[in-house]
């Protein structure tokens, strides 16, 4: 069972009076007692919150109580210690916000204040705690820029998902030079971040439990958890029937148990996805037309995932506003859906690219037929590239691989805004290059319960539809409904 643990007080060195980021003192001296709270804590987590190295890390399962855990070891410290900075770094806005709320638990009978400014000149927002011996604690979303501001402890949350997490790293320790503590906390996500970089360097990147902790070399403490561990030491946790419910075992691998997924063959690795997140997107649609609003749809019935994603494309941006998924939903129910769209987007005067492969083609036709907005795409087929062989033939390129690779060249120039969601960002993981036996290279997902690569090819089949104003004559127009005429008929190439 969980045990109910007292933290002992620590001793606290002294900032010098009117400082609001003083250094450490090298003489201690004890500040105004604080109260001593009571916390049902696992024994990892004790044993955490007790190690009081100055560079120290944990890597640890969803939901074990990472963040729980380090937001309290700062909370104690920041009450521990007068005029102290503490920087809590998260990989979004909205884990900022949830940051700030376990703050606001640990601190609830200590008088601390809390505010929410912007950060300089800028529109990132920051939350502040503010303690009644003048320590305080500010939460940020992570930005290079703006950890260059501050000069404090750090803690750098879910560091695996932070954007641009290299040069987040040398911002922060930077930060952190005249003897402050960095602490650093994260789920795996693949091994193309600096996380993973860390982890590896000692030696608890591959799911084995450690045989002692912490884990320490090169000046650092590790300390490691998985979803059994957190069990063993009384989490109530039904791992069979989440492992069940799951059924993806990477998923479970990764989040669960602490053994990464190599994302060295992912078409759009973790990080690109990361980097084109914004405040700016939304999953939740008004369902307001505007100009030039588009839509793509990856449309199945059964076995994979059926996705709309909503958007239009300011200065030269694709902004998602809006998701619809419509998994296992009847063909009946997906169509009256897919009119409701169509009827705003053409009222936009943008364009709707339908998936109208195989069982989506009878869709494409229908809807085409009744919408100038609608473009039904075959993926199956090919396109000319406009390219002659020696021979005088011209060379023709896959649909699916041309509009693939539009998309990642949008994803490498920063110009996607999209929703912080963790089905966009696994289904968009999930495309992977595969090399077949004449060694040409395609680009497919693996078919799983939980789709196949869906939300991907909706916002290929929605950067299709927001490439190029709406001056063609529509397939449905010509009875070329599935066919591959995009080039010429459409006035454009996918």
């Amino acid at each position: 069972m969980a045990s109910r643990t007292k933290l002992p007080t620590k001793k606290s060195a002294a900032g010098r009076p009117g400082q609001a980021e003083a250094r450490p003192a090298s003489n201690a001296s004890v500040s105004t007692p604080k109260p001593k709270p009571i916390i049902p804590l696992l024994p990892w987590q004790k044993e955490y919150a007790e190690d009081q190295s100055r560079f120290k890390g944990v890597l640890a399962s969803v939901q074990t109580g990472k963040s729980f855990t380090t937001s309290l070891e700062f909370a104690l410290g920041a009450m521990e210690i007068p005029n102290r900075l503490k920087i809590m770094l998260s990989a979004s806005e909205r884990q900022s916000v949830e940051l700030v709320e376990k703050l606001k638990m640990h601190t609830r009978a200590w008088d601390v204040a809390f505010e929410d400014g912007y950060f300089g000149q800028t529109e990132i927002i920051e939350h502040r705690a503010i303690f009644p011996n003048h320590s305080r604690i500010i939460a940020l979303p992570a930005n290079p820029d703006t950890a260059r501001g501050y000069s404090g402890d750090v803690f750098l949350d879910e560091f695996a998902l932070h954007r641009d997490s290299k040069a987040i790293w040398a911002a922060m320790m930077t930060r952190a030079t005249r003897g402050y503590q960095v602490r650093v906390a994260s789920t795996l996500k693949g091994t193309e971040n600096k996380f993973y970089e860390l982890v590896k360097s000692a030696g608890i990147h591959e799911g084995i439990r450690p045989a002692k902790q912490p884990v320490t070399g090169n000046g650092w403490s590790w300390h490691w958890v998985d979803i059994y561990m957190a069990r063993e030491q009384g989490m109530a946790v039904d791992i069979e029937a989440m492992r069940q419910a799951i059924d993806d075992d990477e998923i479970w691998d990764q989040d669960y148990c602490n053994i990464p997924v190599v994302g060295a063959d992912c078409f759009i690795p973790l990080e690109m996805i990361l980097a084109c997140e914004s405040g700016e997107a939304s999953l939740d649609w008004d369902g307001n037309a505007r100009p030039g609003l588009s839509a793509g749809w990856d449309f199945a019935r059964k076995r994979d995932g059926s996705v709309i994603l909503i958007g239009d494309a300011p200065a030269d941006l694709v902004v998602v506003r809006g998701a619809k998924w419509l998994d296992r939903m009847t063909f009946a129910d997906q169509t009256k859906i897919g009119r409701e769209v169509a009827t705003v987007i053409e009222a936009s005067g943008g364009r709707f690219c339908i998936d109208s492969t195989g069982i989506g083609a009878q869709l494409g036709e229908t809807l085409s037929a009744e919408f100038p907005c609608v473009e039904a795409v075959d993926f199956s087929t090919s396109v000319d590239t406009g390219v002659e062989t020696e021979e005088g033939k011209v060379v023709r390129e896959p649909v699916k691989e041309r509009m693939a690779m539009l998309t990642k060249r949008r994803f490498e120039d920063h110009l996607f805004r999209l929703p912080e969601s963790t089905r966009i960002r696994r289904g968009c993981q999930a495309v992977k290059r595969f090399i077949g036996p004449t060694g040409k290279v395609r680009l497919d997902a693996a078919r799983t319960d939980k789709g196949h690569g869906d939300e991907f090819w909706a916002l290929a089949l929605l950067n299709a539809a927001l490439d190029g104003p709406r001056d063609y004559t529509p397939a449905s127009a010509v009875g070329l409904v599935g066919k591959a005429t995009f080039r010429g008929l459409m006035q454009r190439t996918f």
